[in-house]
């Protein structure tokens, strides 16, 4: 029997690692079944390539107007016309299936592109909050897939078009799903796991340690510290841990951020998308200091979502204080039983499936006729 050659998918993606993360996790799950993908991205792809085995990588031209200075807007904006038409002629020669668009501005070429082509247009939000860029785009789209199960929308026909699928994770964290919380001892390590997001945060780096250092004798000689630093931060905060006595691992990155997220009792992090679904996932109980800058405030309404499910608890970054952190984190140390509480409730939240929803729908969005043997069930 004669099998279908499956389509070309385009993804539209770029900038940090709360757009890229998802369409890798798709990309995988597209890969996977036969899809040919095309990542279209801006100029810093190259850095991606490793990321994206087996997917061809183009980059048009993109700008983010959000920057300051007329000067700066004003560039911005002619790199995404350039973009725009380099996107075009890129779609006419691939005739992709469907375009998936990420958010952020450098998905905004191509899923524009695609808008003004007539190709179906896959919109994936990560926050609970639509962004500008697939606000802008969203009247044009077939499907927004959401990561939240409450995603704020500007109007009923565009939440009309939001279908829950979660936020694809990276594919070494979906093990930690259901693995069991170890709670804390009366006389046991605490292990604590600080996280700046894809860009490092130097806030935490200056608010924790002596937030840590503070702590009571107690708690101070039973912490081992995990630290993601910006390089310019390492050494004030190795300083502090040792002029402290905590033990502590600190490094600019870390490539085992699943093994160290199953070992923590408590993560301290940004609460970006990407963290949120791994914390999730990983079913761990988190302390979280939304970047006050963040587009549309969108951190601030991820962290408070899972404060409303008692995933856990939120520190806004002008609060965030050394004596605020050290009073927070003495109540939740000393009390156990609210940790494992947190852990449940962020394991509730955890969708380890959002990759193959997304990829459902993918296929429920493409043309009828573009790949009649392998249509996808919508996600649930």
């Amino acid at each position: 029997m004669t099998v279908a050659v499956k389509k070309n998918i385009v993804l539209a993606s770029g900038g940090t690692g709360g757009h890229i993360f998802p369409a890798r996790a798709l990309a995988e799950e597209l890969t996977a079944r036969g899809f040919a993908v095309t990542l279209i991205t801006d100029g810093r792809g190259e850095k991606f390539e490793q990321l994206f085995p087996g997917v061809s990588i183009l980059q048009v031209k993109a700008g983010s107007p959000s920057v300051r200075g007329i000067v700066g807007k004003i560039k911005a904006v002619a790199s995404l016309i350039i973009g725009f038409f380099q996107a075009r002629r890129a779609l006419r020669r691939l005739k992709p299936a469907v375009v998936v668009g990420f958010g952020g501005y450098p998905s905004m070429p191509p899923a524009a592109a695609a808008a003004s082509l007539g190709i179906p247009l896959l919109l994936h939000e990560q926050n609970a909050v639509l962004g500008r860029v697939n606000k802008l785009l969203a009247n044009h789209a077939r499907i927004i897939a959401t990561s939240f199960d409450h995603t704020e929308s500007p109007d009923n026909e565009i939440a009309n078009k939001m279908i829950y699928t979660g936020n694809p994770v990276r594919r070494a964290i979906l093990p930690l799903f259901g693995k069991h919380y170890e709670s804390l001892t009366p006389e046991g390590e605490i292990k604590l796991l600080v996280l700046g997001g894809s860009q490092g945060a130097t806030i935490l780096s200056k608010v924790v340690p002596t937030a840590l250092a503070a702590l009571p004798e107690d708690l101070k000689s039973r912490l081992h510290v995990t630290q993601q630093c910006r390089a310019e931060d390492l050494e004030a905060v190795r300083t502090v841990y040792s002029g402290a006595n905590i033990d502590a691992n600190l490094s600019t990155f870390f490539d085992n951020v699943a093994e160290l997220l199953g070992e923590c009792h408590l993560a301290i992090t940004r609460s970006g998308a990407s963290t949120l679904s791994e914390l999730t996932v990983a079913g761990r109980p988190s302390l979280l200091v939304p970047y006050k800058h963040a587009m549309d405030d969108h951190q601030r309404k991820n962290g408070e979502n899972a404060v409303a499910r008692g995933a856990a608890r939120l520190i806004l970054q002008d609060n965030f204080t050394v004596e605020e952190a050290t009073r927070q984190l003495t109540y939740l140390l000393r009390h156990p039983d609210c940790l494992s509480v947190m852990a449940s409730a962020a394991s509730s939240l955890g969708e380890i499936h959002a990759a193959e929803k997304l990829a459902d729908l993918v296929e429920e969005c493409k043309p009828a006729n573009s790949d009649s043997k392998n249509s996808g069930k919508a996600a649930a």
